[in-house]
């Protein structure tokens, strides 16, 4: 009689799992200052917390203060949120890997990218930047327009008035703005945002606590650079 059940529910619980994890795209590492989160079909904002699990649609806001990383799980790429941002994560996956896009309302984000062959797009009331390199700064400022600084490899920069492109490479800034202009010049290094996680030496490392159905305790260590 056990052995029909255990026959039954087994499977049922891996349907219900895959179910669960199709849709989470994306742990936050670290958490500082005031960073709140709003999950996908929800209406109000909570207070994230390093460790949480990120779903496809879920959406980030960071205070003056705030700061957050976001490391996705298929291949640990990396998001840094500053202070002042709003950011959509969303995420299509496939069998191998996801297709990655954050929708930004402004702010100013920091993208490292492990895979060049996953798409990586973050778009903005302004631009597309659609990454064909590594390492990038996104500054959006729904007034102002976009500025993309290069840190490494190479990013499309794509005007959404005008459809006008330009590729921003290393040492390089694009600027996108909202009367459809779009243009690419060397970077000034005084512009380039300060990163909270710059003068850590060595890996990160994040471990998240799981209870299994039992009461037995795991632990799952993200270590990341």
């Amino acid at each position: 009689m056990s052995f029909k059940i255990y026959r039954i529910i087994v499977p049922l619980l891996i349907c219900i799992s895959s179910f669960l994890i199709a849709s989470k795209i994306a742990v936050a590492t670290k958490v500082q200052g005031s960073v709140d989160l709003k999950e996908v079909g929800k209406k109000e904002f909570k207070v994230l917390k390093a460790g949480t699990i990120l779903a496809d649609g879920d959406k980030i806001r960071t205070g003056k203060t705030g700061f957050a990383v976001v490391i996705f799980i298929d291949d640990k790429s990396i998001l840094k949120i500053k202070g002042d941002s709003e950011a959509v994560i969303t995420g299509k996956r496939t069998a191998a890997s996801i297709s990655k896009k954050i929708n930004m309302d402004g702010g100013t984000i920091r993208a490292t990218i492990s895979q060049q062959d996953v798409d990586f797009v973050i778009q903005t009331p302004t631009s597309v930047a659609s990454v064909k390199g590594t390492d990038f700064w996104m500054i959006s400022d729904p007034f102002q327009g976009d500025q993309v600084i290069g840190i490494e490899g190479l990013i499309s920069l794509v005007n959404m008035e005008t459809g006008q492109e330009v590729d921003v490479s290393e040492g390089m800034t694009g600027n996108s703005t909202p009367d459809g202009q779009v243009v690419a010049s060397e970077t000034d290094p005084e512009s380039i945002p300060e990163d909270p996680d710059a003068a850590q030496e060595g890996p990160s490392v994040m471990r998240i606590y799981l209870e299994g159905p039992n009461g037995e305790q795991k632990v799952l260590i993200i270590e990341y650079q």
